[in-house]
């Protein structure tokens, strides 16, 4: 199976102008142009433009899916940290509902010892 890279550019030539473009995969059969630009008047011109637009293009790519990273730990950590204390506190009612039935026994035993 060939890999092929999720973005690339394109330059083609319309009349005396060349056009550039940023090409997106979206699935195997499927692209989409991301972004363009239109009127160049060589084709190096055009190459230039899209190159350096496209590693702009990913490095703000990068830069967002690092911050939705570090948004997604602290999320996770965050629900970890209540998910902790949501068991504490159940724990800690399991406890006390033992200790308050401990004591109704008790007190249900000393009255038939009293009664006896």
């Amino acid at each position: 199976m060939a890999q092929n890279n999720k973005f690339e550019f394109q330059v083609k030539q319309d009349g005396e102008n060349w056009n550039a473009s940023i090409i997106r995969r979206v699935t195997a059969r499927r692209t989409s142009i991301s972004k363009q630009k239109k009127g160049f008047a060589s084709e190096a011109l055009a190459t230039e433009w899209a190159e350096k637009t496209l590693t702009q293009f990913l490095e703000s790519l990068q830069e967002g899916n690092k911050r939705k990273a570090e948004k997604r730990t602290l999320r996770n950590e965050l629900a970890e940290k209540a998910q902790a204390e949501k068991e504490a506190a159940a724990l800690a009612y399991l406890e006390k509902r033992k200790a308050h039935l401990a004591t109704l026994d008790a007190a249900e035993e000393t009255e038939e010892t009293d009664t006896e």
